[in-house]
């Protein structure tokens, strides 16, 4: 488990958690937004919260170990949030797949008749 501190606050999630939103933070640095994004929390009185926190480039994120549940119970108590993509994703596609994926892409560009 760790203790990430955000914003000044301390608070307690699981290990793969803090991994993820400390791998997110500094991959959105190059994005100017922010995202919102819903983390699972250790209350004091044990239960588990989701607490949203925003995150961007500019989030600072302090994390330490702390003592608590065995790998396998913290991954059923604390799953990791779903993270927003960041930034645009290029891909190469096959020749063949091309004209059915991409079919503009062997148009004439000064064609403007409809399509």
């Amino acid at each position: 488990m760790k203790r990430i501190t955000y914003n000044g606050e301390p608070m307690i999630t699981g290990t793969a958690v803090a991994q993820s939103l400390v791998h997110y933070v500094t991959h959105v640095a190059a994005v100017a937004s922010a995202v919102a994004v819903e983390v699972p929390v250790l209350e004091p009185n044990g239960t588990v919260q989701a607490h949203t926190l925003v995150l961007s480039g500019a989030t600072q994120l302090a994390v330490i170990d702390v003592d608590g549940l065995s790998e396998e119970e913290e991954g059923t108590r604390f799953p990791v949030p779903e993270l927003p993509p960041v930034g645009g994703q290029a891909y190469a596609l096959p020749p063949e797949e091309i004209q059915n994926d991409a079919p503009f892409l062997d148009d004439d560009p000064l064609d403007l008749a409809p399509r």
